[in-house]
């Protein structure tokens, strides 16, 4: 067999072993910490395999043309893993130096609708906070039964929706910014206080330790926020655009997943913390009850 061939064989079986290790180390860039990606280079052997190209490509200088094409071709390749660990090694520094940012995640569709409120209420540990403009959904019995549940597992839940007694230059920036169904300044005041009652109703029939862990209140200034809490992560969505800007389905509505203690999801937070402390004389159903 020919220099030529020999290189040849040797050129594919490296290429191909290269291809794995950059699809591995790529994706490792993105998902694993520093532990993980030294793991990955002892496993796949990045360092060990370009010592080991490095001294074929020496050997190869000595032999014919081809050969020496081919060392050139060896060296080259030595540069491509380098690289990969060099990218891996600026990803840690990076990591560290953020303190271990978490990242925003994006979920393209599903904003503020019943499997949101749900999943939200669900798969809360601690509290599950909702701030909003109109009331409806959290009126309807199905989800009032998942939030029973939850507060008699010890998940304090704390609602901010518009007040039915809020003014009526209240409810007339708020009918500008309503999702669908689009309604007018009375027939919102009316809806507001029906799904206030209807709330107050279904919550007195709970039991104590369930009542304790559940406050609605309603805020009386113009509506300019619209987001959820669970725990630790704050979802924010974008009703708060003119409503001929909204999706046509609730259902295509996006929102950002923020971390609680981090901008801006902490921003959002103090917001919440606010209003809520403002709208005490508002209050429809109270922990104390």
């Amino acid at each position: 067999m020919s220099w030529f061939e020999i290189g040849n064989t040797i050129l594919g079986t490296v290429g191909f072993a290269i291809t794995i290790v950059t699809l591995v180390k790529v994706q490792s860039v993105h998902r694993a910490q520093t532990e993980e990606r030294t793991l990955l280079r002892r496993l796949y052997g990045t360092e060990s395999l370009a010592d080991h190209l490095r001294s074929a490509a020496g050997f190869l200088r000595q032999g014919e043309q081809d050969a020496r094409n081919l060392a050139e071709e060896l060296v080259r390749m030595c540069g491509r893993i380098e690289g990969i660990s060099r990218a891996l090694d600026s990803m840690n520094r990076l990591r560290g130096t953020a303190g271990e940012q978490r990242m925003v995640r994006l979920v393209e569709r599903g904003y503020y609708t019943p499997p949101f409120y749900n999943r939200v209420v669900n798969d809360a540990e601690s509290n599950a906070d909702f701030l909003m403009y109109r009331n409806l959904q959290v009126s309807a019995v199905d989800l009032l039964q998942s939030m029973e549940r939850a507060a008699k597992r010890g998940v304090h839940i704390r609602i901010l929706a518009i007040s039915s007694a809020a003014d009526d230059s209240v409810l007339e920036q708020a009918s500008l910014v309503l999702p669908w169904p689009q309604v007018p300044p009375d027939t919102l005041r009316r809806q507001l206080a029906e799904s206030e009652e209807r709330i107050r109703t279904v919550v007195a029939g709970w039991p104590v330790r369930a009542r304790r862990n559940f406050e609605y209140r309603g805020y009386v200034i113009t509506p300019n926020m619209h987001f959820a809490r669970m725990d630790g992560t704050v979802m924010q969505g974008f009703v708060g655009t003119l409503s001929p800007a909204q999706p046509d389905q609730l259902e295509d509505r996006g929102y950002v997943e923020l971390p609680r203690d981090r901008e801006p999801g902490a921003t959002l937070s103090r917001h919440f913390e606010e209003l809520w402390a403002q709208s005490g004389g508002q209050r429809v159903v109270g922990g104390d009850t």
